[in-house]
């Protein structure tokens, strides 16, 4: 179990870390998201809105404690993808806590990739966001070569043998 918690823990690194970015919804947020990524891999950003729309119509991704994880399944892509995205102010998000949300991963996964894999990323990242020392440099960090540092940092204890 540990060499898989360690592959799949090695797609966590987010690709692009964006701090205190202004928005103003839930779905401005997926905008964003999906723009960001689909720049960066050349996809198309509206079907990627689309699949985050559409996997939050099924249950909100809004763990609590002002955190998100927003995610989805879209085709055209080889292996996840992932961004962390820091909103200037909370967004309403239907979280579990009822509490706004202001930090979001946002996982893209391929649509004909491993289920297993997708589900034991999603518990890896609520592993990790539990911690609250990493969640706090999460929520504080200044820079985003600061933000991806603890980040590593964090992944690598998740990795830890």
């Amino acid at each position: 179990m540990k060499t898989e918690t360690q592959r799949v823990a090695a797609w966590l690194q987010p690709e692009a870390i964006h701090l205190d970015v202004p928005l103003r919804d839930q779905s401005h947020a997926f905008e964003f998201i999906a723009g960001a990524i689909g720049e960066r891999h050349g996809l198309e950003p509206a079907p990627v809105f689309r699949a985050l729309c559409r996997r939050e119509q099924a249950g909100s991704t809004g763990l609590g404690a002002g955190f998100a994880i927003p995610h989805a399944r879209i085709p055209g892509i080889e292996r996840p993808l992932t961004l962390l995205l820091r909103a200037q102010a909370p967004l309403e998000f239907k979280a579990l806590d009822h509490e706004p949300v202001w930090l979001m991963l946002a996982i893209l996964v391929p649509a004909d990739g491993d289920k297993q894999d997708h589900l034991r990323l999603l518990a890896l990242v609520a592993e990790l966001f539990s911690e609250p020392r990493f969640r706090a440099q999460m929520d504080t960090g200044e820079e985003p070569a600061a933000v991806a540092e603890a980040f590593r940092a964090g992944v690598a204890r998740l990795r830890a043998p």
